[in-house]
């Protein structure tokens, strides 16, 4: 992605291309060659991927339209499938984040202030009958949703916007559910704290959020950890106490990612290139025995 601003300038720049990594074969594949213009789409970019390992689909939304596409793995080709009939602008801000349930549902979110009623609901793509909307799943002030980990083969989803309202999905129950916010004391949104950085806990109860904000506010980062049953926030310790090398930097970033031992992975960086981007990987049982038996810095 090259491009992320909502406006027609998107049509002036080159369109998406699709790449593969296998890590068995350590091997990376141009994918998009085999396509007719050696590229997805004329124009237009990503900013959200869930896969349909069923019918080997992947699905991306399109930013600054809102657009959904299909890769069909079989015939190394993309589809154009639209987008909802109920967005009446031409641009939204679409969420990073969506998933595909067990009935081979697509689930998206978008935003636009200028259309309230619109995007504050989960909207869906179903293969077999089209786009459609859960009216009853709604969102917090209408945000899209950013960040977010699936369980169970899909079956139980936990979400959240850059707010810090956090969802959980039950697909077996087909419900929706608002478990709370994440509460740092600080403003949540432009001008305060903004969250990034989700990452799910082993066994699924609790959910590791860090918070983001403008390198022109006197605001520390901090990591917390929120309770998905009782909706309570605790305070962990500052982003910079992981390591002194974060703590110039104001943006954490990264969500679903996690290896086999159970330890989560972040990026962390502040937009210049003269301190690029740090990824930083933690154990998350031992950074709890650490911060139990010490109030200084974790390393």
């Amino acid at each position: 992605m090259d491009r992320s601003d909502l406006d027609a300038g998107y049509l002036e720049r080159r369109g998406f291309h699709w790449y593969a990594y296998d890590p068995a074969l350590e091997s990376f594949t141009y994918l998009s060659a085999s396509e007719p213009r050696g590229g997805a789409v004329p124009h237009g970019n990503l900013v959200s991927l869930a896969s349909d390992p069923i019918h080997n689909v992947i699905y991306g939304a399109g930013v600054p339209t809102g657009t959904i596409y299909r890769y069909d793995d079989a015939s190394g080709r993309t589809q154009d499938l639209g987008r909802p009939t109920s967005y009446g602008q031409p641009y939204v801000y679409t969420g990073r984040v969506m998933w595909v349930d067990g009935r081979d549902r697509l689930y998206f979110t978008a935003s636009n202030w200028d259309e309230p009623g619109v995007h504050d609901h989960v909207h869906y793509y179903d293969p077999e009958t089209g786009f459609g909307e859960e009216k009853d799943w709604l969102l917090k002030d209408g945000l899209a949703l950013e960040t977010g980990q699936c369980m169970d083969g899909g079956k139980r989803c936990v979400f959240a916007d850059d707010r810090g309202h956090v969802y959980r999905f039950d697909q077996d129950a087909h419900t929706w559910a608002y478990l709370g916010q994440v509460e740092t004391g600080k403003t949540a949104g432009w001008g305060g704290v903004e969250f990034w950085l989700f990452a799910v806990k082993r066994g699924g109860m609790s959910v590791y959020v860090g918070t983001s904000t403008s390198p022109q506010l006197s605001v520390d980062t901090a990591l917390y950890k929120f309770d998905f049953e009782t909706g309570q926030t605790q305070r962990l310790c500052a982003i910079a106490d992981l390591d002194p090398a974060l703590k110039h930097l104001h943006v954490h970033t990264g969500f679903n990612a996690r290896d086999t031992a159970g330890r989560f992975y972040f990026a962390n960086f502040d937009g210049s290139s003269k301190h690029g981007v740090i990824v930083r990987r933690i154990d998350s049982s031992r950074l709890e025995a650490a911060l139990a038996h010490s109030k200084g810095v974790v390393r």
